[in-house]
């Protein structure tokens, strides 16, 4: 039986541009699958929760890391 629960992430976007938040959430579409998640952008601060099996939780939070360091 897969455990599934939350896991909230935080970004900061260092660069303050509003178009590299637009990408790095375009991107977050294109390559996080199978999971739901939430991101609230507030200034800029990205706070993404993710729902679902942690096992994908994991693998998501790996791409989220290496979007985040592209983008902001």
């Amino acid at each position: 039986m897969r455990k599934t629960g939350k896991k909230i992430i935080r970004f900061y976007n260092n660069s303050g541009s509003l178009d590299n938040v637009i990408q790095f959430l375009e991107n977050i579409q294109k390559k996080v699958n199978y999971l739901n998640l939430t991101v609230t952008v507030e200034g800029k601060d990205i706070k993404v929760t993710l729902f679902g099996s942690r096992d994908l939780q994991h693998l998501a939070t790996e791409r989220l890391k290496d979007l985040a360091n592209r983008f902001l």
